[in-house]
């Protein structure tokens, strides 16, 4: 069933292709998780196996030319931002609170930090084009990361979701912009998704007319068995994605540690 869609550039080429599972579609998340879900949500299955050389095919490419509208990339950041990253001294903090307190008495080194960010993410956008969106704190071991606040009290994940970041049909999702993620965690953390733009799984659903608001839904619905890919971001590497034109998650399962990112939105385009 899998379909070719959007793409994946590696730029970190060392055993790549071990970063990379593949399962046999999704599950309703109020049937088999203990997380609070919104009404309606999916979680993958969870037979994750390794991808065929037919299924590689279908989802990487060498085409470093590709629009980014239709291309998941995923590297390594230079060493001396690393080593940057190292004295924040993060793996200290004992909480998720702990951390913007620990960021705040760094103040020197996140100024280093910065520095060399701008430098960096300026290879990544041809524009440039981009802006620092927020650091995500998150706990280990959930199926999926992403959740809102409900009336600032009650947090509910979304499960399988695409985001938002302005007014757009499915057919318009494209023009939107993209982002960058760097893991700046200890441990691995992963990016569920679907191989599909929105545009693709537009003409796929039956029957039904399709909204920003239900597209993820309907897909699901009508095709729970399409395969979800996961790839792994091990600690210091990046993924650049086009999170308003796929349906995607982050997951921590397994994980011990806390989850940290750095994300920027903006146009990135030189993967």
């Amino acid at each position: 069933m899998l379909k070719k869609g959007i793409l994946l550039v590696n730029r970190i080429e060392e055993n790549f292709r071990n970063q990379l599972l593949i399962n046999s579609g999704i599950q309703r998340s109020c049937e088999v998780s203990d997380l609070n879900y919104l009404k309606n949500s999916f979680i993958p299955k969870k037979d994750w196996r390794l991808i065929t050389d037919s299924e590689f095919k279908k989802i990487v490419t060498n085409n470093f030319s590709n629009p980014f509208h239709k291309t998941i990339a995923i590297g390594n950041i230079p060493k001396d931002i690393v080593s940057t990253i190292r004295k924040l001294e993060l793996s200290n903090c004992n909480s998720l609170f702990d951390i913007d307190s620990t960021l705040r008495s760094k103040e020197k080194s996140i100024t280093e930090l910065n520095n060399k960010l701008e430098i960096f993410l300026g290879t990544k956008s041809s524009i440039p084009k981009f802006r620092f969106h927020r650091i995500t704190k998150g706990q280990p071991n959930h199926e999926t990361t992403t959740f809102h606040f409900i009336n600032k009290e009650f947090v509910r994940y979304t499960g399988l979701h695409i985001d938002e970041s302005r007014i757009f049909t499915p057919y318009s999702a494209y023009k939107s912009d993209n982002r960058i993620s760097i893991n700046i965690s200890e441990e691995s953390r992963y990016l569920f998704y679907v191989n599909l733009s929105l545009r693709q799984i537009s003409n796929l659903i039956k029957n039904t007319e399709i909204t920003a608001s239900n597209i993820v839904e309907k897909f699901f619905e009508q095709n729970p068995n399409y395969p979800i890919i996961r790839l792994e971001i091990k600690p210091y590497q990046y993924y650049i994605a086009p999170t308003d034109n796929f349906i995607h998650d982050g997951s921590t399962l397994g994980n011990k540690k806390h989850d940290i990112t750095i994300v920027y939105t903006g146009i990135f385009d030189k993967y």
